[in-house]
């Protein structure tokens, strides 16, 4: 038996939504669709037997509706079921890959369609006493992803208020090679902090006080080792925020595939990184990046550091303006010339 008191206007309402936003991405406009997360460049042009994900989407909102205006709730709730399980499946693809935006949004509206026909009874397939386990996962797993989506739209953590930067380091206070990478290059990278040691969390404190203050980086930093050196006064919630920043840093750093610090990044090269406390005896190695040896590691964290570390990284402001627009064969041989 269908439900007679079930309003079919929430209904059409998220499904126009949907075919509105469907459209959207299929057709492209002077104003784009907007891409907050990386898994939008991953899927948005993915299609199933030559045919767009969008235009799927997009028919069966569009299907939704004409069912509903003709009054035919069983099969509007029958196929919003079918998408919903065809999306669940799609948001655990993307748990494995990337979160993607755009497609949160549909899932958002194939929840809402779902939901809204919970009414509708047929008295068999949708019947009553057969409670549906496919909303509960399907919400878990869609929870999962925007979990995901906003730690990666989220701004991580980052020390001396710069905000664009070619180089990005990646430090850690009780790391002597750190250090000496943060002489070397603080002044013109983007720095992100990461708690290593049990005493790291104040050396980042007071190293943040002292770059804030105005201080040059060398200065900051020993000031920052220097135990006379009170640590500045924070609230319970402003340190909790800043163990979770820490930690997002650190999740980020694993994430690249590195477990060594310092790690030093140029937009468009792979990243290098010298061995900290953790990792010694091993050979480093990150994807797409170049192994350093033990050997390398020991010097880089001698008192030869700071000259192997520029070694290593030798022309990167040049390699940094070939973002910019420069001729693609100056480019390469800049790579090929700052190659140690």
């Amino acid at each position: 038996m269908v439900s007679r008191n079930q309003s079919i206007w929430p209904t059409l309402g998220f499904s126009l939504l949907g075919l509105a936003w469907c459209g959207w991405m299929a057709f492209p406009t002077s104003t784009p669709a907007p891409c907050l997360t990386s898994g939008c460049a991953l899927f948005r042009g993915n299609a199933i037997g030559g045919i767009s994900l969008w235009w799927i989407g997009g028919a069966c909102f569009f299907l939704i509706t004409i069912l509903c205006l003709r009054g035919k709730k069983v099969a509007a709730r029958f196929l919003s079921m079918v998408a919903l399980a065809l999306d669940a499946v799609l948001l655990l693809v993307m748990l494995f890959f990337a979160p993607c935006f755009d497609c949160l949004v549909v899932a958002a509206l194939f929840g809402l369609v779902y939901y809204s026909l919970r009414g509708v009874r047929d008295g068999w397939f949708l019947a009553e006493n057969n409670p549906s386990l496919l909303l509960p996962v399907w919400f878990g797993l869609f929870l999962a992803n925007c979990v995901f989506a906003a730690d990666e739209t989220l701004p991580r953590y980052t020390l001396g208020g710069r905000s664009r930067q070619e180089v990005r380091l990646f430090f850690s206070p009780s790391c002597p090679a750190c250090r000496e990478a943060l002489i070397s290059f603080g002044e013109s990278a983007l720095l992100y902090p990461v708690a290593e040691a049990s005493g790291d969390v104040d050396g980042i404190v007071k190293l943040q006080a002292q770059l804030s203050a105005g201080r040059p980086v060398r200065e900051a930093v020993e000031r920052s080792l220097d135990p006379s050196v009170p640590v500045p006064d924070m609230s319970v919630f402003r340190k909790a925020l800043l163990h979770v920043q820490l930690l997002r840093n650190k999740a980020l750093l694993l994430r690249q595939g590195f477990g060594s610090l310092p790690l030093i990044q140029v937009n468009g090269m792979p990243g290098f990184g010298a061995g900290s406390s953790k990792g010694h005896g091993q050979n480093e190695t990150a994807p797409g990046g170049r192994a350093i040896s033990p050997e390398g590691r020991a010097r880089l964290s001698g008192s030869e550091n700071r000259d192997s570390l520029q070694e290593l990284l030798q022309g990167t402001g040049e390699l940094a303006s070939c973002r910019q627009g420069a001729d693609a064969s100056e480019c390469r041989e800049q790579r090929r010339s700052a190659r140690p």
